[in-house]
This record gives structure tokens, sequence and C-alpha cells, in this order.
């Protein structure tokens, strides 16, 4: 035998057809204060057994149908089930610059986060006097632009300046939306014609000479952590920007629902 209650309208409802506001809620993905404005300004149908309220899932469905048509026929507003396309905007840079500042104080070396062209998203962490006069001039940031993407597999490799970079993707819902880097850093030898780079960079040679001291020293034997460790670090960016992927679509969703 199945119970059945009726409405204040005197419609019967079997009981396996009824949902629970907390049902109802993870039906719509909206929350509970949702819900209530739902019911007080006419656009959800409930009745209460035993004063809790409940809800006909055959006219919540009905209704998502509905909505869903007036949505589609309008054109204006996007369908309820869409998800935000990851972008550079899914990550946040405060976060990621933190998290990259302490990575480049613990590796004494610098660390960056730039977007798929090389451009910095963040200030560049733990930099040296060296490559600060580099990044000075426009023909060394654009060199440097170019290091910091061109490969982003977790690979040591040399820079323009002869020093180290080492480059992993950061991954959002299977897209690449970004790089980090750490570079700045030389091994056990480091060779680089100062007089040809001042020229290029119309630099004072005596100067990237002077400062060439503040160049840190990695040793051979060391380079792989320092790969294994930007791509934890790579990873880590992930997984805060599918976090804040997945809250940005569920905020949305909540805020379309809103306006139905």
């Amino acid at each position: 035998m199945i119970d059945c209650f009726a409405n204040s309208k005197g419609i019967a409802h079997s009981v396996e057809d009824l949902l629970t506001t907390r049902q109802l809620q993870d039906l719509l993905q909206v929350d509970r204060v949702t819900i209530y404005r739902m019911l007080n300004d006419g656009r959800l149908r409930g009745f209460k057994v035993g004063g809790q309220w409940r809800f006909s899932q055959r006219e919540i469905e009905a209704w998502k149908q509905e909505q869903q048509s007036k949505q589609e026929l309008a054109g204006t507003l996007p369908s309820l089930g869409r998800t935000l396309a990851p972008s550079i905007k899914t990550l946040p840079l405060s976060c990621v610059q933190a998290i990259q500042g302490v990575c480049a104080e613990a590796l004494d070396i610098d660390s960056v986060t730039v977007d798929l062209d090389g451009n910095p998203l963040t200030d560049i962490s733990n930099s040296c006097q060296f490559c600060d006069l580099i990044l000075a001039t426009d023909e060394g940031r654009r060199r440097c632009t170019t290091a910091w993407k061109s490969v982003g597999n977790g690979q040591v490799h040399p820079c323009h300046a002869g020093l180290f970079c080492v480059s992993a993707p950061i991954e959002v819902g299977g897209q690449p939306v970004a790089v980090t880097a750490v570079c700045q850093f030389t091994g056990e030898a480091w060779q680089i014609d100062l007089s040809t780079l001042a020229a290029d960079l119309d630099l004072d040679e005596r100067d990237l000479e002077a400062a060439a001291g503040t160049i840190r020293l990695v040793p051979k034997e060391t380079l792989p952590r320092v790969s294994r460790l930007l791509w934890r670090i790579a990873g880590t960016f992930s997984e805060i920007g599918e976090e804040r992927l997945d809250l940005l679509s569920r905020l949305q969703h909540i805020a379309e629902m809103s306006k139905i």
C-alpha cells in the first residue's frame, strides 16, 4: 500500500513523489534561502507535512522543463547547466602570489607565474639584481617572456642570458590557462658574453658584471628536485583553479535560478 498526502488544494501525492527541502536544494543546486525566496514569490509550489515543507518531484521536473524552454526561446539567459569556461580568471592570483613567494624563498631562486603568451600575471618573487637590470629594458622583458613560455614541460632549459629556467603548465578543466616558472639560477658553470648581452640590451657592461654576483648557484644534483617541486606547485595551482571554477559555476547557477 502506498501512503498518500493531499496538499492544500486537495491534490494527492505519493510519499515516493515528495521531496524534502534538502533534496530540492540538491536537485536545483541552490541554497535553502533561495528555495524559501522562490516559495514566497510564487516561483515554486510546495506544502507542509508535519510542519516541514514538501515538494512534488513531478511538478518540480515539469517546472524545470518549462523554465528551460523559456530560456531557450528567449535566448537571453544561459542554460541552467552551463559551466564557466576555464580561464586565467579562475586563478586566485593573490593566493598564487603567496605560494609562489614561499617556493622562491625556500629554493632561493626566482619564481613567476605567466599567461600562455609569457606575460607575467604575478610579481616576480625573489628576483636577483642581474635579472632586474635585464627586465628593466624592453628587449630584456621580451626575451624573458619567451623563456618563461617556451617549454612548460618541467625540463631545465637555458634562457637568453645563459641562466636556467624551468616552467610547468597550470591546467584547469583539462586546459592550460597559465604557466608557472622558476629561473634566474645557474649550475656549477655559467658562461655568457656580457659584452654582447649588454650591447643587445643597451646596458652598461660594468653594471651587468657587478650584478652578476647576485646570481644563485644551484648544484647539478639539485636540479631534478627543483623540477619535481615546480611540478607539484603547478599541480597545486591547478587544483586551486579547479575548485574556484566549480565555485564560480555554482554561484552563477544560483544567480540564474534567482532571476527566474
